[in-house]
């Protein structure tokens, strides 16, 4: 237990402050270790471990990162030369969205605070684990279940304005829900 004397900055009559402050020992038995304590994907599944659900999230924005840049390749590919190469030009916009989408919201914007957040910040400021790691592991599921539900709108049919859906183009296109 560390102490610190704490002191006013007038000097008065009264007592220094004692200041109590509990730091966690650090672990250094190899079996605790989080990628050796269960095996299995259920394991991982089930798992209220900031770390393993950290490198599920990396997992999964790695994954998108890879489908987001699959698709870039597909978009470039198209503009190899003038006119229809590989898709029509309506399949190019959709392409275009879901690109877009892909890479701003299910990778650029998760990316920092739930990979970094998640697996660094509780061992910075000395955390044993999260506030509520039954609540992180949720919002991992409802962010695959967000990704899957934008995936399959934009794929069944879904839209063609840009990721950005601005009024000009997404009132004029074949697919503009307003008219």
């Amino acid at each position: 237990m560390a102490t610190a004397e704490i002191t006013s900055g007038a000097e008065t009559k009264s007592q220094p402050q004692t200041l109590s402050v509990q730091r966690f020992p650090v672990n250094e038995d190899e079996s605790q270790s989080y990628l050796k304590a269960e095996k299995g994907l259920w394991a991982w599944m089930t798992t209220v471990d900031h770390k393993k659900i950290g490198l599920m999230y990396l997992a999964a924005i790695t994954f998108f990162f890879t489908m987001g840049g699959i698709m870039a390749l597909l978009i470039r590919t198209e503009l190899i030369a003038p006119g229809p190469t590989i898709m029509n030009a309506e399949a190019y916009n959709r392409l275009f969205t879901l690109h877009g989408t892909i890479m701003i919201f299910l990778f650029l914007v998760p990316s920092i605070p739930t990979v970094l957040g998640n697996f660094f910040l509780p061992m910075q400021i000395g955390a044993k684990d999260v506030a509520f790691p039954r609540l992180n592991l949720a919002s991992f599921y409802i962010y695959l279940l967000g990704a899957g539900i934008t995936l399959y709108a934009i794929i069944s049919g879904g839209v063609d304005t840009g990721w950005t859906f601005y009024t000009p183009y997404s009132t004029s296109t074949n697919t503009a829900s307003c008219p």
